[in-house]
Order: structure tokens, then C-alpha cells, then sequence
């Protein structure tokens, strides 16, 4: 062990030294672990809370607006053996504003929901109907919500109706996660819910010749009411669930790990430098070069399992303090979730680790072979200052940019090469900038006073020692530049189209299903509010679920009026002019391959139905893809009202009809979807502050191992009559200097990583196409905040080392 103690010396000589090798390494792998945690807890709630409604069915029957419970009875009845379960469903809020599934089902046949109460199918649990209010919890709910049997506490429906509920008793748990579900029998929650004699689903047990055989007894029993079974797939669902917001935070997370590398590897480069004394006298005294790697891989892998440990506590730390944030994003995308929890996951716990360990060893091994590679001589005598290897990083460079163009010419490469050329573009970059910088200096030497050639000179004599740690705050600026000029064009696109889409002056909706899905208008209502003198024109619409290829898509219908038809301007084709002929969304052509002149195959609640695309419209609503077809009639959700008088016909319609009808001017739907889109990316703006702290960390820990470095250099200034004042000064002023020398050669950077993310990587991901837009303000924030950090940087390590 006396070698590693020797080695180990260096750090309490050199704190700075051990500080900037775990600062990295722990930011980094914090961001990497809190985004994993993130992503995991979101889908596995998402999964657990669906489940929760399913158990162990894989079909269900849940046509728009509910079904009737007869149904259910002459299914029971004509169906011998049929594992079925009658299910209502709807969200509710306690006091304290946290989400709760009510679920009422059969309570003394639990049928394929009995693995929610870990009964078989013999030994159900015990349930006694005492009051109309009766719900039940599992035990292990119970406990954490601190609600006894007997107890009776508010909640609140969708609608603003505040309901007493009474704990009447609690089960064990099974196999499903049981967080945030309330349970009664299907009796007590038709009158509950205003629901008596309706069911929201029917879930269903049964094997694929089971299920086809349902369909036709289906079709059988019920000609008249289009009747579709459709598979349950909670992992499925989960897969889609925020495929935008996950993408940002992962790629986030892999940018903060890299900029994390190149710190620790810019910190081992000074160790290096300060060791080579040492290692020669280890050599010297007969310890082979590879029984010191030896001992060095045992330190970095000391180090990295310290810095791994506390970028995991920190990481669970700050998922902790973000899944709120991420929660209520997901909410205003998908609809409430009950299931806030954050969940810790071994996987994404031990990838962290050994992306941690990992990167360690390979940042910083192949550095320290090559040094013992020379003689002991050379070793103790060379130069001091780290191998710079220029025509080896510029023919990577060159070697990642040509990757790069190839994946650009071949679209085929898909979404992962789309990811490759953004991140390639970045490292590419990052690889030439002390060349750039190299030669930005030069030019720069020979002009202005002594003082800030002085100063232009130092920084570019000791831009070997500076390289990594500007390369690592390129990276940082670059991605911040690149994601937040992405944001801004996506918003700007989504503002305008908005703008478009908004032709209405009223839009009428119905409230909420109570299992959260869009509710449809009466019939009743419906011809009163077309009757109404104020209103001029009006569209019909619905929006229903569908499948093509297997793939969820929607089939949004409208009747396609003149006034709307200029709310969907039409990037090709043509409008339809027959009943089989409809619409598709740009992400659905471009995720799935649709294209004008196509015949589609898709199946909804209704059956399937054959259409032929005639057009494409551009579309931010959805990146599952959608297909507009002319309103055939059936419910409808949503009315777009054309009125010379908007306010009075609005204050007539709320007056007849309250909160039977939701009433929405256009410009109130436009801030709320605007208010969705900035609560969406607040996570990716808090990561990308994050990612910049551990770059400007970085910088400063580079300037103050420097700063130690260069005690000799300054010393000697001191006796050449320059006061301690002044070369404070000259090194305040070498960091703001090159801080804005980084930023000011960022700028293409981010913008050509902005080109990437709009052009390449969201086409690939998403489906659609956004607008460019130059968002000037994100480059003028890294050109202040650039050199402003690096002469605080710079200043905190002048007033230690001079």
C-alpha cells in the first residue's frame, strides 16, 4: 500500500487537484442518475396506475361515453365462463391536492382484477357494504395516508364536486402496485359518480380465440351499437409517454456526463504533469511501469467510486426535488397520474455506476500508459506540461465529421444517427477549438497595450494546460445555445400554429368523463347551441383512438367547412371530396411512412374502416399521427362556433346551459396550450442551468490549479516591478477573456446544433418540422455570463495563488 499512500500525497498537497477530479465525475453522474430516476418513476407509475385498472385483463370494451350495464349482464349470460369484471372509474383530489384513483368494480367477484388484492380465485377478500360512501385501501396505503377504518375525509370529482368518502376497511395488496387507488363496489359508485345503470369499461381475461369469439357474440347480441374490443398494453401505452420531454432530459443527462469526463480528464492532465518526478523515482527504484498503472488504476477506481457514490445520493436528491416539476408536466400532457412516487431502480442506479467507473478509466488510462511508456530519465526531465497530440485530436475531428455527413446522406440511419450527428457535431467542435483558439490568440498578440499582450501571450502559452476544461465550457454553451434556440423555434412554430388553427370565436366543450376522457355533448344541447341566432357557421368534432399497423393513432372527425379550411393549410394533396377519403397529420407521414395516394387499413371502437389519403396538413397536437375525416355523425365532443358576437353569445350560453358546457374563447385555449408548452420544458431549463454550473466549475478549477502552476511565472513578474494588484488583475483579465473568446466561437456551434436538433434529430423523433428561429437572447446570455464567470473564476484563484 506505500505506493498508493505516495500517490494518494499528492492530494492533500494539492487539494484543488482532488477536487477538480471529483467534481466532474459527481455533477455528471448526479444529472445522469436524476434523469434516469426521472424517466423511470414517470413510465413505471404511468404502468402501475394503469395496471391498477386492468390486473391481469388484456382486453377491454370501452366504447366513447360508457357503456350501458346490460351489456355486461347479457355478455354474462350468453358467455359461460367468461373472466369479466363491470368497471367505473374517476379521478379525484384530496384536500391536499393529491390525485386518487375511485375504481368501482364487483367487489365480491374480483374476477380478472384479483390480483390487486393478492386473493386466488377461491379466497376473495372480505368486503361489508355499510354505507353508500364506503371505500377501501390497501393496508400499506392506509398506513402511509395515516386514515383509519371509520374515518371519513373530502375529495373532489372533476367537476368541482366535493364528496365525503368513509374508510370502511383495508386489504392486503397483491401483485399491482396499490399506491393512490380507492376501491367500492360498482353499486355504490353509479350513484357516487351519477352513473346508475352506466359502465365506463368491461375489462376482459381471455386468449386470442376467446377474444375473436367475444367480437362475434358482440356483433351478435348488439348489431346496432358498434362494439369493438380493443388489447390492454400499459408497457405499451408507457412507451409513448412523453417520448419528447424524455428524449431532452436523456440527451441532457449524456451532455452533462461528457462535460463531466472532460473535466476529470482535464484535472488527471495537471496530475500527470505534477507526478512525472514521482513516477520516475518508482521506476527508478525497481516497481515496473505496469505495476504503477497498477496502482494508478487502483486510484482512479478510488476516485471514481467516491464520485460515482456522491453523484448517486445527489442524483436521488435532485430527482426527488424535480419529479414534482416533471409530474405536472406530464399531467398537463397526458391527464392527471396518481402516482407521483419516485421509485429507485437498481438498473438505473448500477448503469450510472458503471458509466461512471467506466468513463473514468477510459478518459484517463490510455494518458497515463503513455507516460510510462517513456524512459525514467525522460520521465523525470520532460517537459511538465501536458501532450497536447494535436494531429491525432484534429484527425478525430475530421474522422467524426465525415461520420456525420454519412449519416446525414443516409436518412436510413434513422433516429439514432439523427442523435450521432448531434452529438458528433458537438465533439467535433469541441476537438478543433484549440486550434481556433490557437489561432484567434495569434492574431490577437501583437496588438494593444503591453498589458494585454502580456495577458494574450500567458493565455496562449498555457492554452495546453486550459484546453479541456474551454473545451468542456464550449460544450456547455453550445448545447445551451443549440437546445434553447430548438425550444424557442418550437414554441414560435407551435404559437403560429395556434394562431392558424384558432379560427373559431367559441369553442364549446363538454366536461370531462369521470374516467378523465373527453366528454360529448347532448343531443339536446347540441341543437340548442345550433340553433342560436349568434352563431353564423359551426363545426362538428370528435376524436377518437384508432390503430394502423398496429400503431395508436387518431382519427379526428370535423365538418369541413370554409372557415376551417383555412385553419389547416395543406402542406400537400388535396382536401377530401369522398367518404373514404381523409387527411393525414406531417408526423404521420413522416414517422410512419404515409403518403398521399396511400389506403389505409385502421381499426377503432367502431370496426375496421378503409380510407385513401388525398392530403397532409401540419399538425403539433399529436406525434402518434392523426387522420381527419368529414364529422359522419355519432358524439360529439367539441364545437368550433363562428359568431359576429362572440361575448354575447357566450354570455347567452353559459346563462342556459352553467357547467353543463365548457365555454373557450380562442385566445383562452392559446395561452392555456402555451402555458402546457413552458411547464413542459421547465425540467430541461433547469437541467441546462445545471449543465453550465458544471462547466463554469470546471473553468474555475482549471484556472486555479493554473494559477498554482504558474506561482514561479507570477513570482517572477512581482520582481520585475508588477504589484500583486496587477497581476491579479492580468489573470482577471485572461479569464473574462477567454470565457468570451469560448462563447463567441460557441455561437456556430449551438446554432449548427440547433440546425441538427430542428432538421434532423425532431423529423426522426417526433414527426414534424419546426420553423427556425434565431432566439438572439440565449446567444447574448452566454456572451455575458461566459466571461463573467471566467473572471470570477479567474479572481478566486488570483487572491490564492498571488
Amino acid at each position: 500500500m506505500l505506493p498508493l499512500k505516495a500517490l494518494l500525497r499528492l492530494y492533500r498537497a494539492h487539494p484543488w487537484l482532488l477536487l477538480m477530479s471529483l467534481a466532474g465525475l459527481t455533477l455528471g453522474v448526479t444529472l445522469v442518475v436524476a434523469i434516469e430516476l426521472l424517466n423511470h418513476s414517470a413510465r413505471t407509475n404511468f404502468v402501475a396506475a394503469r395496471s391498477q385498472l386492468a390486473g391481469e385483463a388484456n382486453y377491454r370494451l370501452a366504447p366513447q361515453g360508457g357503456l350501458d350495464e346490460q351489456i355486461y349482464v347479457r355478455l354474462v349470460r350468453s358467455q359461460p365462463n367468461l373472466d369479466a369484471m363491470p368497471e367505473l372509474h374517476a379521478w379525484l383530489k384530496d384536500e391536499q391536492g393529491r390525485s386518487f384513483q375511485l375504481l368501482g368494480m364487483d367487489l365480491f367477484n374480483p374476477g380478472p382484477l384479483r390480483r390487486l388484492f393478492g386473493a386466488t380465485a377461491d379466497n376473495g377478500p372480505d368486503f361489508s357494504l355499510t354505507r353508500a360512501d364506503s371505500v377501501w385501501l390497501s393496508a400499506p396505503e392506509a398506513r402511509r395516508l395515516d386514515w383509519q377504518p371509520g374515518q371519513s375525509r373530502t375529495f373532489v370529482l372533476g367537476d368541482e364536486t366535493k364528496r365525503p368518502l368513509t374508510l370502511a376497511g383495508t386489504f392486503e395488496p397483491g401483485a399491482v402496485p396499490m399506491e393512490r387507488l380507492l376501491v367500492t363496489d360498482i353499486g355504490l359508485a353509479q350513484p357516487l359518480l351519477g352513473k346508475a345503470g352506466r359502465l365506463d369499461r368491461i375489462v376482459f381475461k381471455a386468449s386470442e380465440t376467446q377474444a375473436q369469439a367475444l367480437q362475434a357474440a358482440l356483433r351478435t347480441e348488439f348489431p346496432d351499437q358498434p362494439l369493438w374490443l380493443e388489447p390492454i398494453s400499459p408497457a405499451l401505452d408507457a412507451s409513448q409517454l412523453g417520448d419528447a420531454l424524455a428524449l431532452n432530459l436523456t440527451a441532457l443527462s449524456l451532455l452533462a456526463m461528457a462535460v463531466g469526463l472532460f473535466l476529470v480528464f482535464n484535472a488527471q492532465r495537471f496530475v500527470q504533469s505534477v507526478r512525472r518526478p514521482l513516477l520516475a523515482q518508482l521506476i527508478i527504484l525497481g516497481m515496473a511501469p505496469r505495476r504503477v498503472l497498477g496502482w494508478l488504476m487502483l486510484e482512479l477506481a478510488l476516485l471514481a467510486t467516491l464520485g460515482t457514490l456522491l453523484g448517486l445520493l445527489l442524483g436521488s436528491l435532485l430527482a426527488l426535488a424535480l419529479m414534482g416539476q416533471l409530474t405536472q408536466a406530464l399531467a398537463d400532457l397526458y391527464g392527471p397520474n396518481p402516482i407521483d412516487l419516485l421509485r429507485l431502480s437498481p438498473a438505473s442506479l448500477g448503469k450510472a455506476l458503471v458509466l461512471g467507473l467506466l468513463g473514468m478509466l477510459a478518459a484517463n488510462l490510455p494518458g497515463w500508459w503513455q507516460l510510462l511508456r517513456q524512459s525514467p530519465l525522460a520521465l523525470r526531465e520532460g517537459n511538465s506540461r501536458p501532450p497536447a497530440h494535436p494531429w491525432q485530436r484534429r484527425g478525430l475531428a475530421i474522422a467524426i465529421l465525415l461520420l456525420c455527413a454519412l449519416c446525414l446522406w443516409q436518412p436510413s440511419t434513422g433516429l439514432g444517427g439523427a442523435l450521432f450527428v448531434a452529438g458528433g457535431w458537438l465533439l467535433a467542435m469541441a476537438l478543433i477549438l484549440p486550434d481556433a483558439l490557437r489561432w484567434l490568440l495569434g492574431r490577437l498578440r501583437a496588438r494593444g497595450p503591453l498589458t494585454a499582450r502580456l495577458g494574450v501571450a500567458e493565455t496562449l502559452y498555457h492554452l495546453d494546460r486550459t484546453a479541456i476544461a474551454v473545451m468542456a465550457l464550449q460544450l456547455a454553451i453550445a448545447a445551451a445555445i443549440g437546445i434553447g434556440v430548438m425550444v424557442s423555434s418550437f414554441r414560435s412554430s407551435v404559437e403560429i400554429w395556434l394562431g392558424q388553427r384558432l379560427a373559431a370565436d367559441l369553442y364549446v366543450t363538454a366536461p370531462k368523463g369521470v374516467a378523465g376522457s373527453r366528454g360529448a355533448l347532448g343531443e339536446q344541447t347540441l341543437n340548442t347551441i345550433l340553433a342560436a341566432p349568434e352563431v353564423r357557421a359551426a363545426s362538428r368534432r370528435a376524436v377518437l383512438p384508432a390503430r394502423w399497423q398496429g400503431q395508436p393513432i387518431e382519427w379526428a372527425q370535423m365538418d369541413f367547412i370554409p372557415e376551417l379550411k383555412a385553419a389547416y393549410p395543406l402542406l400537400a394533396g388535396r382536401w377530401p371530396a369522398a367518404p373514404d377519403e381523409v387527411l393525414a397529420s406531417e408526423p404521420l407521414t413522416v414517422r410512419l411512412g404515409v403518403r398521399v395516394g396511400q389506403r389505409l387499413e385502421v381499426t377503432s371502437e367502431g370496426g375496421p374502416r378503409a380510407f385513401t389519403v388525398t392530403g397532409v396538413y401540419q399538425d403539433y397536437g399529436s406525434d402518434k399521427g392523426q387522420i381527419l375525416h368529414a364529422f359522419e355523425g355519432g358524439a360529439v365532443q367539441s364545437l368550433a362556433l363562428f359568431s359576429p358576437d362572440p361575448e354575447g353569445l357566450g354570455d347567452r350560453l353559459r346563462g342556459q346551459f352553467g357547467e353543463q358546457v365548457n365555454l373557450l374563447p380562442a385566445p383562452a385555449i392559446h395561452a392555456a396550450a402555451l402555458r402546457v408548452f413552458d411547464q413542459t420544458f421547465v425540467v430541461t431549463e433547469l437541467l441546462k442551468l445545471l449543465i453550465l454550473g458544471i462547466a463554469f466549475v470546471g473553468i474555475g478549477s482549471a484556472f486555479m490549479v493554473l494559477g498554482l502552476a504558474r506561482r514561479g511565472e507570477l513570482l517572477t513578474l512581482q520582481s520585475l516591478g508588477i504589484g500583486p494588484r496587477h497581476c491579479r488583475r492580468l489573470l482577471v483579465w485572461q479569464g473574462a477573456g477567454l470565457g468570451l473568446l469560448t462563447a463567441l466561437l460557441a455561437l456556430p456551434v449551438g446554432y449548427g446544433l440547433a440546425w441538427v436538433l430542428i432538421e434532423v434529430v425532431n423529423p426522426c423523433a417526433f414527426g414534424w418540422r419546426l420553423a427556425f428561429e434565431a432566439a438572439p437572447l440565449h446567444a447574448v446570455t452566454a456572451l455575458l455570463l461566459a466571461p463573467v464567470c471566467g473572471a470570477l473564476a479567474s479572481w478566486y484563484a488570483a487572491r490564492r495563488v498571488v
